[in-house]
């Protein structure tokens, strides 16, 4: 039965505008649902390894587990949280070119995330919300409500439903904030694939344990919505000025408007030191294009640590993840910028005539085509103890020439250090060399400081 209504949810993609717009509503005000499946917990937490089986696997904690633990609340049931981030440093090319989310560095100094938060905790209900202020490439700070929503728990056969804004779930990423990420800046393919790598929703999702008993979860979620009206208007299409403008239009790949995810997270202790985790994932919906794109990926993890599921020790994290996407594209401006430009000519009847007689020649010339990409990552991570931990990340993207994105390649190690094991406060050097065969090779140093209060968030 869960299969059949993912297929329909992919059905859905291909309805008029009217009829979707429909279907989503009664999804969202009917069943209201949503759940959020987990990477294991970072290199270095010093939280216990062995929280439920169900709540480890769609619990999207990873380091938020071991972030600033605090009693502080309202009344037993409500939880604040805050985080803090700033990024500092140069780099030898375009930092708002090289960048590939909204909340990387975008100057020599930027303030990556202003994050104020509340976890409602009340029995089986439970809930999230939280906003984000940040300070773009032209240095304007913005403010925007990241994620709002409410969570049934504790159902039959494994069953958790929530409703609202919220961050999908696709591999290991996408749905963890940026105070939750081991690197100062968003991979290479998040950033590229899925909407600068913080693909939303707003609609329902549900997730179910699926019975496999040699895993300690397996965990299967879908998620049915609409994308949140804000765009962060961050154009990676045309990283360079240097070469002639592109056919087809690079954000046109970017999901808008009805949005199916699926995740299936499968987890499994070989002993109390080691932990395997596998990330299947899939996307569809709508495009900028008018058209379609789909992403799938799948992902791996393993995790030792020293003190087993006890806390402290050392640790050592390998997580890989590779993506693939296609995509349907139409040359010439977005329709959306078309849309834009019409409001600028004149009422009078005549001029209205002629515009759309050149609209109607303009389609005529369009072209249309579909495209495909790939993409992956590759990170290691040893935590020394609680207080350090060094990695180094490697990512790639295959690019797609007629829409301005390149072939490019990164690698970045970094190092940090956190004050105690609540990573209260914490401090973060980082190197970038990003390479690709339309601009070089571009160095990058950043130094990142961030601030933590308040205990894990419901997720």
């Amino acid at each position: 039965m869960l299969l059949q209504f993912i297929c329909n949810c992919k059905k859905m993609v291909t309805m008029n505008t009217r009829s979707r717009q429909s279907f989503i509503t009664a999804i969202a005000t009917s069943f209201g649902f949503a759940v959020h499946f987990t990477a294991p917990l970072s290199a270095g937490d010093s939280t216990p390894l062995n929280p439920p089986a169900q709540e480890a696997a769609i619990s999207d904690q990873s380091l938020l587990d071991s972030l600033s633990f605090s009693d502080a609340n309202l009344g037993g049931f409500l939880f604040p949280h805050f985080h803090a981030l700033g990024a500092f440093g140069d780099t030898t090319g375009n930092q708002e070119s090289l960048a590939q989310g909204h909340h990387d560095p975008q100057t020599d100094a930027t303030l990556q995330a202003l994050h104020p938060g509340m976890s409602l905790r009340a029995g089986m209900l439970q809930g999230f919300a939280t906003a984000n202020g940040y300070t773009d490439a032209h240095g304007h700070f913005n403010f925007v409500l990241e994620e709002g929503f409410l969570k049934l728990v504790d159902l039959p056969l494994g069953i958790q439903l929530r409703g609202g804004q919220f961050y999908n779930r696709f591999g290991f990423q996408n749905s963890l904030h940026n105070h939750g990420w081991m690197f100062v800046d968003q991979n290479l393919v998040n950033g590229r694939f899925l909407n600068e790598g913080e693909l939303g929703t707003i609609g329902g999702e549900v997730s179910i344990d699926v019975p496999l008993s040699m895993m300690q979860a397996s965990v299967l979620s879908v998620a049915v919505g609409g994308l949140p009206s804000h765009g962060h208007g961050h154009d990676h299409g045309h990283e360079h000025g240097d070469h002639e403008e592109a056919e087809f239009e690079a954000e046109g790949a970017n999901f808008t408007n009805t949005l199916v995810t699926a995740a299936w997270v499968n987890q499994y202790d070989i002993n109390d030191m080691n932990r395997i985790t596998g990330i299947f994932s899939g996307a569809w919906g709508d495009n900028e294009f008018g058209r379609t794109t789909q992403v799938y990926g799948v992902g791996f993890e393993y995790l030792w640590r020293e003190n087993g599921y006890g806390a402290g020790g050392q640790s050592v994290r390998w997580r890989n993840e590779l993506m693939y996407r296609d995509l349907g594209g139409v040359s010439g401006h977005l329709h959306e910028e078309e849309e834009h430009d019409e409001h600028g000519h004149a009422d009078e009847d005549e001029e209205e005539h002629d515009h759309h007689e050149e609209e109607h020649e303009h389609d005529e010339e369009r072209r249309y085509a579909s495209f495909d990409e790939f993409g992956l990552y590759s990170t290691m991570i040893y935590g020394l103890n609680e207080h350090w931990e060094a990695g180094a990340r490697a990512g790639w993207v295959s690019g797609i020439s007629e829409m301005g994105l390149d072939d490019r390649f990164r690698l970045s190690p970094m190092i940090t250090w956190y004050a105690n094991s609540a990573r209260t406060l914490q401090a973060r050097l980082q190197y970038n060399w990003d390479h690709s065969d339309d601009f070089g090779s571009e160095h990058s140093v950043w130094f990142q400081v961030g601030l933590n209060f308040g205990g894990p968030e419901v997720r």
